[in-house]
């Protein structure tokens, strides 16, 4: 199965189309898998719709949209950790 597959199991298939290209819907794959492997494949679909305060309150897939993919990582891996913005 393709990431493009994948995410769109998980997000839908109007979430997925949204990210516009292959690199940005595996970049998402990668991070909903990272999450999904700690927390289950629930929070780490609504982890990265939702708003995070490690992006400004962004969503984790806009950032990734936005070539913002390395702080949308950083985010996974304070969600991971544990570790919370001020």
């Amino acid at each position: 199965m393709t990431a493009t597959h994948a995410l769109a199991e998980a997000l839908g298939v109007k979430v997925t189309d949204w990210l516009d290209t292959d690199e940005h819907r595996d970049q998402a794959w990668n991070l909903h898998r990272l999450i999904a492997d700690q927390d289950g494949p629930y929070v780490a679909s609504a982890w990265l719709i939702g708003m995070n305060p490690h992006l400004n309150d962004d969503s984790p897939l806009n950032a990734i949209r936005n070539g913002h993919s390395a702080d949308a990582r950083a985010a996974a891996y304070a969600q991971i950790s544990g570790a919370h913005a001020n």
